[in-house]
């Protein structure tokens, strides 16, 4: 069986919606969503005349991150495609923890302090910051690695 991965299917249809060249301010969107009602169980709407608090509330959210215009265009498609039923919003670290570990591999510079900052930007412990730098590692390791079914 397949896990559902809300953030990635939220990200996907609104990075198409929002047109070519999109998919950064879908994530950066989504990611907001995700810090602001992240461990939380959300009920949306699925028509706009249904006037909700919680709708105007992740308008506000969108709004902040990506502005006016995309974040309409982003609450409208998940309204329309995931709204009618509870929703439970994945934290960001959960939901996005490989654009989470790129992110602290490009920022720690190997000392005390750095540790100290992105606890508190990321809102982790540090065994949690130790364990997304190592898992970008990995993760440019398994990029270098040639595959045997490339050419397939």
């Amino acid at each position: 069986m397949t896990e559902l991965n809300l953030a990635a299917e939220m990200v996907s249809s609104c990075s198409l919606r929002l047109g070519r060249g999109e998919h950064k301010t879908a994530v950066k969107g989504i990611r907001a969503i995700c810090q602001y009602f992240g461990g939380q169980m959300v009920f949306l709407p699925k028509f706009k005349k249904e006037k909700s608090e919680t709708a105007e509330e992740i308008r506000g959210v969108l709004a902040d991150a990506v502005g006016d215009g995309a974040a309409e265009t982003m609450l409208d498609v998940l309204m329309s495609q995931f709204g009618g039923v509870p929703l439970y919003i994945p934290k960001e670290n959960r939901a996005f923890r490989d654009e989470l570990a790129k992110e602290i591999r490009e920022k720690y510079d190997g000392t005390k302090e750095m540790r100290g900052e992105l606890c508190r930007i990321y809102n982790m412990s540090f065994s949690q910051i130790y364990r997304l730098y190592h898992r970008a590692i990995e993760m440019e390791h398994e990029q270098k690695q040639p595959s045997l079914f490339s050419d397939f």
